[in-house]
Order: C-alpha cells, then sequence, then structure tokens
C-alpha cells in the first residue's frame, strides 16, 4: 500500500544521503495512482513529504497532483486529514491559494471532532502560510478556549504564536492561554517560553501574572536557553505593554549574564533585539553592552547597517 509506504516513512524520517534518489521508484508510482487516493492516504502523503522535506523540482509533480486531488475532495475530508493536509502545505512553504481557501471553508464544521494537536497545527498553518483567514481563526479560538486544559505545552505556545502572527484578535482566547500556561508554565520547553512571551507581547494583550511567573521560572533555566530564545524573551519583556509586566530587573540581569559568554552564537538580528530591549527598558548592562560593542568592532562588515543603527542608538 502505497499510503502506507508513504506513513512510514514520514516517522522514520530521512536517512542516506542518497535518500530522495531512492524513493525515485516510489515517487513515480504515486504520481501515477495520486489523482486516486482518499483523504486519508493524501494527508498521509503530503504529511510524510512535508517532514521528509522533499520539495525539488523532480518532486514538484507530486505536489500539484495531490493539490488538484485534494481540491477535488476537501469538502468530505474527516477532521484529521483537513488538519494534516493544511499542515503539510504549510510546513513545506507551499504556495496553494485554493486549497487553503478550500480548507479553510470545509474546517470549521470538523473543529469539533479534532483533536487539540489538530486544532493547534491548523491555526499554526495559516499563520504560517501567511494565508487569510479570519472566520476559521475565530471559529478555532471558540472551539479552542474552553478546551486548552487538553492541550500539551507546545500546542499552547504554538497556538498562541499563530494567533500573534497572523494578528488575529481573540481576547477570550488569550485570556485563556494566559491562565493555563501561567498554571502550567514549568513544563514549558524554553522555546515554548519564549515563545509564548513574544506571542502575547506582540498581540499586546496584557497577562500580568503570566509575565511574571515567567520572571520568576526563567532565570533558573536560561543556560538551556538558545540565543534566539535569550533574545526573543527580551524583547518580549521589552514590548509588552507596560501594564502587563513589571520591570524584573532580575530577569534583565539574568538574561544579561547568560548572553554574555555565547554572544559569538548570536545572528546580527538577535544581537540587535537585545541590545534594543535593554535600552528600550532603561536596564543597566555595562558587560553586555562592552561585549556587544566589542563583537560588532571586530568584525563590522558582518552586520547590516540598519542592525548597527539599532545598536549604536541603544547603546
Amino acid at each position: 500500500n502505497l499510503a502506507a509506504c508513504w506513513s512510514r516513512l514520514g516517522r522514520i524520517g530521512r536517512a542516506e544521503p542518497d535518500f530522495e534518489e531512492q524513493l525515485a521508484e516510489l515517487r513515480l508510482q504515486t504520481l501515477e495512482s495520486v489523482g486516486e487516493w482518499g483523504d486519508h492516504g493524501l494527508s498521509n502523503l503530503v504529511h510524510a513529504l512535508a517532514k521528509l522535506r522533499l520539495s525539488g523540482a523532480e518532486w514538484q509533480p507530486l505536489w500539484l497532483a495531490a493539490e488538484r486531488t485534494a481540491l477535488a475532495q476537501v469538502s468530505s475530508f474527516e477532521a484529521q486529514a483537513t488538519s494534516n493536509t493544511a499542515w503539510s502545505y504549510a510546513k513545506a512553504r507551499r504556495r496553494a491559494p485554493e486549497l487553503f481557501d478550500a480548507i479553510a471553508a470545509a474546517a470549521p464544521a470538523r473543529l469539533r471532532a479534532m483533536s487539540p494537536q489538530a486544532l493547534s497545527n491548523t491555526a499554526w498553518a495559516y499563520a504560517t502560510a501567511r494565508h487569510p483567514a479570519p472566520a476559521l481563526l475565530e471559529a478555532i479560538a471558540v472551539e479552542a478556549a474552553p478546551r486548552l486544559g487538553e492541550f500539551n505545552t507546545q500546542a499552547l505556545s504554538n497556538t498562541a504564536w499563530a494567533y500573534a502572527s497572523a494578528g488575529h484578535a481573540a481576547p477570550r482566547l488569550f485570556d485563556a492561554l494566559a491562565a493555563e500556561a501561567t498554571r502550567r508554565l514549568p513544563d514549558f520547553s524554553p522555546q515554548g517560553v519564549a515563545n509564548i512571551a513574544w506571542a502575547f507581547a506582540t498581540a499586546r494583550h496584557p497577562a500580568r501574572p503570566l509575565f511574571d511567573a515567567i520572571a520568576r521560572e526563567a532565570p533558573a533555566r536560561l543556560s538551556s536557553f538558545r540565543e534566539q530564545h535569550l533574545s526573543n524573551l527580551a524583547w518580549s519583556f521589552a514590548i509588552a505593554p507596560t501594564s502587563a509586566v513589571s520591570t524584573a530587573p532580575a530577569l534583565f540581569d539574568a538574561i544579561a549574564a547568560a548572553a554574555v559568554p555565547r554572544l559569538g552564537e548570536f545572528t546580527p538580528q538577535g544581537l540587535t533585539n537585545l541590545a534594543w530591549a535593554y535600552a528600550e527598558v532603561a536596564h543597566p548592562a555595562p558587560e553586555l553592552y562592552e561585549a556587544i560593542g566589542h563583537r560588532i568592532g571586530t568584525a563590522p562588515e558582518r552586520h547590516p547597517t540598519s542592525c548597527l543603527t539599532t545598536v549604536l542608538w541603544a547603546m
């Protein structure tokens, strides 16, 4: 069964260097028959293609054939297939506006049957694809808010990220997300902590208890934060509504201490965001500023003019 084969491949992941060459025969066989597949097989196929990062020129006919077949059937897709298909095309960065429109029209009737992960993935897909679907996002918000206790922490942070990225106001959902995330914050990964802070700051949604919990919880865990997470966390506390956060001096001290020995691993944008955040909240961090100045001074050509200008302003 070709669909089952793709499903197994998606779970295994990429393996040997000539992995794609080994799939040539399977690709051709699938292309010949995919027009007759149903929703389960189609969603397994595109999910595997996305996870395996199969997007080169030789894979384009198969992606397009799957899209045409899905368009003809999406109104009758089951809930999981609906979510998986949207997620897959977004994950693979495939432009498929007709398919996204068709899924957005069909999905609201299936939301009650979607798992928490499927709800989160569907919202994430539309935000990632930057495909407007306000009615769908509103319907997901209504369905998800009372069920957030069933979401795992990654689904909570991904849902918050999706609505903030899409610029879709969902105050009741954000209120529920804030309460649930505050309760379970110790269980969040470093990326989840940074992402949910970024989401609430970007959405400009007040959540003082959540930000206070992050300010208490994060300092002891910053050694496990990646550089992007450190700069995003500082940026989030700097840009959040003043009514939503305290000054969090201990958190800013801890971020500076964690960042200084690792500045060589920061991207130019990460350095810029970090310097801007400390200047925006007027938090003294002389060692951090000195280290940033040294990093940029030794290789100014690696930093875009906009980044240099912002860092100079901050310092």
